[in-house]
C-alpha cells in the first residue's frame, strides 16, 4: 500500500505535469464568462440606446420634423445598425426620399434593409422595393427580387399579388391568373386589400380567356 509520503510525491508531480494547463484552463473559462458578460452588457446598453434614439424619431416624424426624423434614422444606421431599429429606420428614409422624388436613394435605402434587416422585416423591406422597382418599370428585377422570397408567411399573399401586376402590365394573362389566385389563397378572407386582387383576378382570367381557348 502506498504510504501517505508516496501519494504526496505522485500529487506534486502530477500537478508540476498538468497544473499549469489547469490553471490556463480556469483562467480561460474565467476570461470567456466575464467576456460573455460584457458582451451581454454591451448589447443591451447598445438596444436601450437604439430604442431611445428610434423613439425620438418617431417623435420627429409625428410632429413633421422630417430633418431630425432623417437625422435621427442615419444615426441608428451608422451607429446602430445590428439592431432591428436601424431597419426600420432606413425603411423611414426611402419613405421620405420617395416622397421627395429622390427614387435612386430609396432604393439604396430599401436595399439596406432587405440585406440587413431580419426575416421579417426582409419581407417587408422586399415588398416596399419590389413596389419602387414596379414604379420605375423595372420588371425584371422586381420579379426576381419577389421569386427569391416563398409565397408564404405574413407577406406571402402580397408578394403573389405584386407577382401578377408585373405579369399583369407584361400582357401574360395566364401568369397573372395563377399568381392572384395564389394571392387570394395565402391571405385572410377579412384582408383588407383582398377585393382589389379579387377584381385583379376576375380581370386576369377575362384576359386570359383567349389563349386558354387557344390552346385547348
Amino acid at each position: 500500500m502506498d504510504t501517505e509520503d508516496q501519494q504526496l510525491e505522485e500529487l506534486k508531480k502530477w500537478w508540476k505535469e498538468n497544473g499549469s494547463s489547469i490553471i490556463t484552463g480556469v483562467v480561460l473559462g474565467l476570461a470567456i464568462l466575464f467576456g460573455a458578460r460584457a458582451w451581454f452588457a454591451w448589447e443591451e446598453r447598445t438596444a436601450q440606446q437604439a430604442s431611445t434614439i428610434y423613439t425620438v424619431m418617431m417623435n420627429d416624424m409625428q410632429a413633421g420634423d422630417v430633418k431630425a426624423a432623417s437625422d435621427n434614422a442615419g444615426v441608428l444606421i451608422a451607429d446602430f445598425s445590428s439592431t432591428p431599429y436601424a431597419t426600420l429606420a432606413a425603411m423611414l428614409l426611402a419613405k421620405y426620399r420617395i416622397g421627395d422624388n429622390e427614387l435612386d436613394a430609396a432604393r439604396t435605402q430599401l436595399q439596406w434593409a432587405l440585406d440587413n434587416g431580419s426575416d421579417e422585416l426582409r419581407d417587408t423591406a422586399r415588398v416596399r422595393l419590389a413596389r419602387l422597382l414596379i414604379s420605375l418599370e423595372d420588371y425584371d428585377t422586381a420579379l426576381g427580387l419577389l421569386q427569391e422570397a416563398e409565397a408564404s408567411g405574413g407577406q406571402g399573399g402580397v408578394i403573389s399579388e405584386l407577382r401578377g401586376d408585373i405579369h399583369s402590365v407584361r400582357g401574360e394573362s395566364r401568369q397573372a391568373v395563377d399568381a392572384y389566385q395564389e394571392a387570394l389563397l395565402l391571405m385572410n378572407l377579412d384582408y383588407p386589400g383582398r377585393h382589389l386582387v379579387q377584381l385583379k383576378f376576375d380581370n386576369a382570367i377575362v384576359l386570359a380567356a383567349p389563349s386558354m381557348d387557344d390552346s385547348q
